[in-house]
């Protein structure tokens, strides 16, 4: 396990699991499950997929990306870090597979370069522990992706809400998180209905009531209107009081990016 460092021990075990390999393992009776399984047939969802990530021979790993402009795919940056180098892996080791649904697919693409946020330092020499992340690169930690060739479907947009409480700050709107689980890898989970603060605990930031696992890391964190419109307000990155199971971590909250630290790169690549 991880030693104790500068931020919550949760925050540390969550990016390990993040960057390790898939558990096959069921989920513990004592933690209530509000993830549901469902086929990425319809928009949003569509432009929701696997970030896999081929470090060597025996060493891959998966996060959950989301097409937000035809060849941008918006996740989390820890996803691309090999800790066994030490160092980022290269965008030729990334594909993104939109809306997997075990062998069928709404469309893949190679990585051809990643744009990182400005001073994200994941080194062993950076971090106060081993495994963990210092508390200013939590809201650094995403990653614009940019695919060698674009995608036919429709992107996700997203939406800066400074200080939100949702859905309370925005009525007749549902809180949603959906991603690519270390116990469903093939097919996506959904937990709608659930809550998430802007802003919080600090500028950029972001924390959520959303049921999540390992493997949903970079998945959105959405606002979903009655008119069947949806935006990106956030992207999950880890999880908090996670309960162990196999060699990943289930849990009831998390934290992640608020669209405020990414909007900007994101309004210079992605054009109208």
């Amino acid at each position: 396990m991880p030693q104790r460092g500068r931020i919550p021990v949760p925050l540390v075990v969550s990016l390990i699991l993040a960057l390790g390999p898939p558990a096959q393992a069921q989920a513990p009776a004592r933690l209530p499950d509000k993830r549901v399984p469902m086929e990425p047939t319809a928009w949003p969802f569509t432009a929701i997929g696997r970030v896999n990530v081929v470090q060597g021979p025996a060493h891959r790993s998966h996060c959950t990306g989301t097409l937000v402009g035809p060849r941008h795919v918006l996740t989390a940056a820890h996803c691309l870090f090999d800790a066994r180098l030490d160092a980022w892996v290269k965008p030729h080791q990334v594909h993104f597979v939109a809306g997997q649904a075990r062998d069928l697919n709404g469309g893949t693409a190679e990585a051809e370069a990643f744009r990182f946020a400005p001073g994200i330092d994941l080194r062993l020499a950076a971090r106060p522990a081993r495994g963990a992340i210092a508390p200013e690169m939590v809201g650094r930690d995403w990653v614009v992706v940019t695919l060698r060739q674009p995608l036919a479907l429709k992107p996700v947009p997203w939406l800066v809400l400074p200080d939100a409480d949702l859905p309370a700050s925005r009525p007749g709107t549902v809180v949603a998180l959906a991603g690519y689980a270390a116990d469903r890898p093939y097919l996506p989970v959904i937990h709608r209905g659930c809550a998430a603060r802007i802003d919080a605990p600090a500028p950029g930031q972001l924390t959520g009531l959303c049921e999540s696992m390992s493997g949903e890391s970079g998945a959105p964190v959405l606002v979903l209107d009655a008119d069947g419109s949806a935006a990106i307000v956030g992207i999950h990155t880890a999880v908090t009081q996670g309960v162990r199971v196999g060699s990943a971590y289930r849990s009831a909250s998390g934290v992640g990016v608020a669209a405020s630290g990414f909007a900007a790169a994101l309004d210079e690549m992605v054009k109208p």
